[in-house]
């Protein structure tokens, strides 16, 4: 199994550029953290809240050598939350990706701010 091209939506495409901006950091950091932070969510984000109108990501562009971990993670999630993998990988991996950008948008305004937030993350 191994992940496809994803979509972002037209919102996550506009705030991780302008993250970049504020961070210098580009938008596949700043999507594996986004990734990560979802997950950490108990709750299923619904990937018909966010349209396919942004830019594509590749998987290798994405998670570079640590595609197999994003895909570990991902099967785990997709198991917890009954979801055939087959079915629900690619989607639920945008909407993972999505749902994370809009909640670290807020939370980073420099670099430190991402910083901060990794360590905070940590902690909780």
């Amino acid at each position: 199994m191994k992940f496809s091209r994803l979509k972002l939506s037209t919102f996550s495409q506009t705030h991780l550029s302008l993250l970049k901006n504020k961070t210098g950091l580009t938008a596949n950091i700043l999507g594996r953290f986004a990734i990560c932070l979802s997950l950490k969510d108990p709750s299923i984000p619904n990937p018909a809240e966010y349209n396919k109108g942004g830019f594509e990501l590749t998987p290798q562009v994405l998670f570079g050598d640590y595609e197999e971990l994003y895909l570990a993670l991902m099967l785990n999630r997709l198991k917890k939350d009954k979801l055939d993998p087959e079915l629900y990988l690619d989607e639920m991996t945008r909407a993972h990706l999505n749902r994370g950008v809009t909640a670290i948008f807020p939370r980073i305004n420099h670099l430190s701010d991402f910083y901060e937030l990794v360590v905070e993350e940590q902690h909780v």
